[in-house]
């Protein structure tokens, strides 16, 4: 983690989960096309490494366990913090920027945080994309802000890729109601392969059952052998992606890759990848969708399952070719 942090920085809080940090490169680059700057970016060590000596900030300082206000409020007064920009739906990083008289303080409303910011919007109940919601919140600070970009992030990393074209599937999530059925990832990268594509699977250790349930003998099992840096690069590099609505969905959206995810107890109106060649797939006619549950209780979860691999290779094939 970067050592030398500049003193009269914009600080931005990154979170813990991997989709919603990927959610805050777009936020970075706007910061850096508008001017501001130095920019540290600050939370949990496994998402804040994700842009550990990039473009995208000037520092990254990582959480020493889970600290709470009081030691978050400590870190931002000793280095003087001018500006905290922290879009986590969480009251935390708000008060604790509020308890160093942080001048500036960016956030949204959830969690009790609206009155600890001098500029804050709601989120959950705010409408479209995600992204938007969060252009939103800062355009109450510079009001002339230009669009939101996209992130075109680039981890900056090296890695052996094969020779042919080749997906990255992403099989795995953490709500089984985000899940599209394994056998359906399976006959796809089958097909994939049949085109003459070779066929990547990330996912991290706890999701290495399904990974190889889905590369078997024929695709490139990455499973929890990757880096969010690396993992980056995988994705950047290839010529289509699919995932679940799941965090590497997200960032592969973020680094520029073509995406399709697929979309069943969520909706996708709000929280389809923010990316010049993303889509979000989602079976229409289910009553019950989205229920925004973590576990199906209808029979056979027709939102997912009734998707079948047909139908989703067309929709791939479709993006690679744009």
């Amino acid at each position: 983690m970067s050592l030398v942090i500049p003193q009269h920085a914009t600080w931005v809080r990154f979170p813990r989960f991997v989709g919603d940090a990927a959610m805050q490169l777009p936020v970075l680059r706007l910061l850096r096309e508008i001017g501001v700057g130095p920019i540290v970016v600050w939370g949990p060590r496994l998402t804040v490494g994700l842009v550990e000596g990039t473009w995208f900030c000037d520092a990254v300082l990582g959480d020493v366990g889970k600290p709470g206000p009081f030691a978050l409020a400590r870190i931002l007064r000793q280095h003087r913090a001018a500006r905290s920009i922290h879009f986590p739906k969480s009251l935390r990083p708000a008060l604790a920027a509020w308890l160093a008289r942080v001048p500036e303080r960016i956030g949204v409303d959830e969690s009790l945080a609206g009155p600890f910011n001098t500029h804050s919007g709601p989120f959950w109940d705010a409408e479209g994309p995600f992204l938007l919601r969060y252009h939103a919140v800062l355009k109450l600070r510079w009001p002339d802000l230009p669009p939101m970009p996209f992130a075109d992030f680039d981890p900056g990393i090296a890695i052996e890729t094969p020779r042919d074209p080749f997906l990255c599937l992403m099989p795995g999530s953490t709500w089984p109601s985000k899940a599209w059925p394994v056998e359906h990832y399976r006959a796809l990268l089958l097909r994939a392969r049949s085109e003459g594509f070779a066929v990547a699977v990330l996912g991290s250790p706890d999701e290495a059952a399904t990974c190889a349930a889905v590369a078997g003998t024929e695709g490139i099992n990455l499973c929890g052998k990757t880096s969010l840096r690396s993992a980056a690069a995988w994705l950047r590099g290839a010529a289509a992606v699919l995932g679940n609505d799941s965090g590497l969905s997200h960032l592969a959206a973020a680094c520029g890759a073509p995406v399709l995810a697929l979309y069943g107890a969520t909706d996708p109106g709000g929280s389809t990848p923010w990316g010049p060649k993303s889509r979000g797939l989602r079976k229409d006619g289910i009553p019950c969708a989205p229920c925004f549950k973590r576990d199906c209780f209808t029979p056979g979860q027709p939102c997912l399952a009734g998707l079948g691999p047909d139908q989703v290779w067309a929709e791939l094939k479709e993006l690679i070719s744009v």
